[in-house]
């Protein structure tokens, strides 16, 4: 993906880090794993700079708020191609805070942000969020929407299937380029082996909340035998192997003695007072885990 910023921006943070730095054009392209004429073109401004360059340039994330357009990977060989602006709905922007952290998680576990294409413009612009049409109904409904509609000021659309399952969804092109600014990707997650973004690893307030959309999403709390009604066990499970090292990296991190990934997929947190410590500490949203844990724990 390539990023728009607003005029002589992107020419002023390549100097800036230059300058800083005290680095010749080749040193600094190489540290940026660039060509000297690629990043001497984007100083120029002659070409849009890649997502994933601007985010190493910009370390303290101060020029995120000059962002105009996020663009993909072709822009510029297909002219105009991109002009259509998906569906336009004004939003908020909100600065990064532990219900944005949360909601991150969730969508690394439930979610998924899409750009469909249509020919060479970009036809649609969505967030989705799926769950269970009985279980997760209160947690999807209330929770997942209050948090969508108190970050982004924009009503979510409740989308209850035929089947068993029921969707949070939301059309907006400045959303989507949104969440991808902030670490996230569009399309298939196993497939981008997206995990969980680096302003999230660095504060462990953040890292907490994003565990919490995590298992709350594609985790769950049970008990381990029916004769042990009072002794459980939490587990997460997910086929996408850089966010199933993340996670176990996060509860390490924060003081949890996670389990190895098990067959590459699924965690396992079994020692009862860092389970009791999880819900005191981190807590869930997701009602379905509070009335399982409560109805059954002796020590809450």
């Amino acid at each position: 993906m390539k990023v728009e910023l607003k005029k002589w921006k992107q020419k002023e943070l390549i100097y800036k880090i230059k300058t800083k730095k005290n680095i010749a054009w080749d040193g600094l392209a190489k540290s940026l794993k660039v060509s000297p004429g690629a990043l001497k073109g984007w100083a120029m401004e002659k070409n849009l700079m890649p997502l994933h360059v601007l985010n190493k340039l910009d370390q303290e994330n101060y020029y995120q708020k000059y962002i105009l357009a996020i663009k993909p990977d072709n822009w510029g060989t297909v002219k105009g191609g991109l002009n259509s602006s998906g569906t336009l709905k004004s939003i908020n922007i909100p600065h990064k805070n532990v219900d944005l952290a949360e909601l991150v998680g969730i969508i690394l576990g439930d979610g998924n942000i899409h750009c469909f294409k249509k020919g060479k413009k970009v036809a649609t612009y969505m967030l989705r969020i799926a769950g269970h049409k009985t279980d997760d109904y209160e947690y999807l409904t209330k929770h997942v929407w209050n948090i969508i509609q108190k970050q982004f000021s924009i009503a979510p659309k409740i989308d209850e299937r035929k089947s068993k399952e029921m969707l949070i969804i939301v059309h907006s092109r400045q959303l989507v380029e949104y969440l991808i600014r902030i670490g996230l990707k569009p399309g298939d997650k196993i497939e981008s082996q997206v995990g969980i973004p680096e302003w999230i690893k660095r504060n462990n307030t953040y890292l907490k909340a994003c565990l919490r959309g995590l298992i709350d999403t594609d985790g769950c709390i049970y008990t381990l035998k029916p004769h042990y009604p009072n002794l459980f066990q939490l587990s997460f499970k997910n086929y996408n192997k850089k966010l199933m090292k993340d996670t176990r990296e996060a509860f390490l991190r924060l003081g949890y003695p996670i389990s190895k990934i098990s067959m590459g997929k699924q965690l396992y947190l079994t020692q009862q007072k860092f389970i009791r410590k999880f819900y005191k500490e981190i807590g869930f949203s997701n009602a379905k885990h509070i009335k399982r844990y409560n109805n059954h724990s002796p020590v809450v």
